[in-house]
């Protein structure tokens, strides 16, 4: 049996399960599927590699609020990984992925802001993703954003710490150019 027959009736038997307990679940596990799919196809697991197939599948995941499809959508358009590099599409996915929990998002979208992908560095508005994506790690990405963070702080005025810290009462996102319609490094796409 090939690989993509195997994929989609995983899928299809994910679906029914989800279908069968309960809706909010249901909503999750077809996001979830979405997103492994996508996995396969930017990674040619099982299948031929296949960029734009998978920006699709993850397109659809992050449509049912899966972060981790959202994220590695950040991850694609930040990278150029088989489509054109696009930091501000970047950013609005990694600021949809971050909304909902994801700290490698928020850590993600802090690069972006730090390096000036997104036109000129803003160290206020890295910070204050930076510290959002602190409150949500553990592990090894807990320590990555401390030391981002800390990198970013050594940067910045005492006043634009000030600034920083009155910001993070407010959502972040306001200040992201992909989600309000304007126009350290990121970590990989990844699989859940």
């Amino acid at each position: 049996m090939k690989a993509t027959t195997l994929l989609a009736w995983a899928a299809l038997v994910g679906v029914v399960v989800a279908l069968w307990t309960w809706p909010p679940t249901a909503r999750f596990m077809v996001g979830r599927l979405q997103n492994n799919v996508g996995y396969a196809y930017q990674h040619g697991i099982g299948i031929a590699r296949d960029v734009p197939t998978a920006i699709d599948w993850y397109t659809r995941s992050a449509a049912h609020g899966d972060t981790a499809a959202a994220t590695n959508l950040g991850f694609l358009y930040q990278s150029g990984d088989g489509a054109p590099p696009n930091p501000r599409l970047a950013a609005r996915w990694y600021a949809q992925a971050a909304s909902g929990g994801s700290a490698e998002a928020a850590n993600n979208l802090a690069a972006l802001y730090m390096d000036g992908s997104l036109g000129q560095a803003d160290l206020v508005t890295a910070r204050t993703w930076l510290l959002r994506a602190r409150a949500l790690a553990t592990g090894e990405l807990a320590t990555t954003i401390q030391g981002n963070l800390e990198r970013a702080e050594h940067a910045m005025s005492s006043a634009e710490i000030a600034r920083s810290d009155a910001a993070g009462h407010a959502d972040p996102s306001a200040n992201d150019p992909g989600a309000a319609g304007h126009g350290g490094g990121a970590k990989s796409a990844r699989q859940p």
